[in-house]
């Protein structure tokens, strides 16, 4: 009864999107053969960046040439232009190697926006829609015990918070809005380590987030607030996009996005 009432949720979700023209209006964010118009927080902080440029996949590759279980780096890349209104897509897929400190962990990245604050910091101020292999049942544990599910919504920022709608401990789109910070969705579940997976954000200003993962609605969050230098609380409408690299190989491509008028 609980798979069929989940499979009833996940098709009504994704009979409820809004529909619009494939990619009428988008513009990429890479082009296939540079890392034109991105700063990768190692490069900016000197050191050597975990991101490089895979002509033939036409894709960002993470720790390209790395060896497997070597001692890596996280680093995060990201776009020198800040978004407010958007529609962002792009794809990502797992490929084999692990590094340390997490060669044993679940695989592990992210889709960052408003991102803001020092961009040599590792992890810098933003919104994160998870990106990891952790089915979504899993339960949060230590170490390599950890979960790291694609939908899953990260706040990194002490003084970041968002509300998102709360049920039996998940994102449910019925739930109860309650207002915090990160928070786990059981919805969406990742291809097969190989293929490629499609993830897309829908993002209005400082009032609302849609997560859209392989087709299916996995997470929306609204009512975005940082505190200012007089510490008053005031909404987060704005910030560059980014993409993370932690201890695990991995490509993107295919990375294009929308400017929305607000509304």
């Amino acid at each position: 009864m609980k798979n069929t009432l989940r499979s009833l949720l996940v098709v009504g979700l994704f009979s409820a999107l809004p529909s619009f023209a494939e990619e009428e209006g988008f513009v990429p964010l890479f082009d296939g053969k540079t890392l034109n118009g991105w700063t990768s927080a190692r490069v900016l902080a000197g050191e050597e960046s975990a991101f490089s440029v895979n002509e033939e996949e036409k894709a960002i590759h993470v720790y390209a040439g790395r060896e497997a279980g070597s001692k890596q780096e996280t680093d995060c890349l990201n776009t020198e232009k800040e978004y407010s209104h958007f529609i962002l897509k792009m794809e990502y897929k797992w490929l084999d190697k692990r590094f340390a400190p997490r060669e044993e962990y679940d695989r592990d990245a992210g889709l960052l926006f408003h991102v803001h604050g020092d961009l040599k910091k590792i992890w810098p101020l933003c919104l994160e829609m998870q990106i990891g292999e952790s089915p979504g049942d899993k339960k949060h544990g230590k170490g390599a015990e950890g979960r790291f599910h694609t939908g899953d919504l990260f706040v990194l920022g002490k003084d970041l918070r968002v509300d998102t709608k709360r049920k039996d401990g998940y994102y449910h789109p019925e739930g109860e809005v309650k207002n915090g910070k990160s928070y786990p969705t059981n919805l969406g579940v990742e291809k097969p380590k190989g293929e490629w997976n499609e993830m897309e954000i829908r993002v209005h200003g400082s009032e609302k987030a849609t997560f859209i993962f392989n087709g299916i609605v996995v997470h929306e969050i609204s009512n975005f607030t940082q505190k200012n230098a007089d510490g008053e609380t005031v909404p987060l409408e704005k910030g560059r996009i980014g993409i993370q690299a932690e201890w695990a190989e991995l490509m993107y491509r295919n990375i294009r996005i929308k400017e929305l008028k607000a509304e």
